[in-house]
């Protein structure tokens, strides 16, 4: 036995083997959240845009969903100027609560809200 440690074994017996390096990809362990994902997105079907509308109850901002009957209803426009363009911020049925908004944004935020009839 202490030979054989002694000598090491013969070149012809010795087993040659490559060895092959692991391949880690990341990129296949998500394939099937992939492909669910996009199964998914089929079936809800195209995305819609949903307008919304906010009111203002007892200082408190509420946005609500709103229907095509309100969004004719509509008079005003609520209008904010920034550096990179104007930004509508809302409307209003009417002129009243368009000039309310446009005080208390005023007072609260130090912000000009200009009013544009519809």
């Amino acid at each position: 036995m202490g030979r054989a440690f002694r000598e090491g074994v013969e070149k012809h017996r010795k087993i040659n083997m490559r060895v092959k390096p692991k391949q880690w990809k990341p990129l296949d362990d998500l394939k099937g959240l992939t492909s669910r994902t996009q199964q998914t997105k089929l079936t809800m079907g195209p995305l819609q845009e949903v307008p919304a509308m906010v009111r203002i109850e007892e200082e408190h901002w509420i946005f609500e969903r709103i229907s095509q009957e309100v969004l004719t209803q509509l008079t005003h426009r609520l209008v904010i100027h920034k550096p990179s363009g104007t930004e509508a911020i809302g409307g209003t049925l009417d002129l009243q609560t368009a000039v309310e908004v446009a005080r208390r944004m005023a007072q609260k935020n130090g912000q000009v809200v200009m009013i544009e009839p519809l």
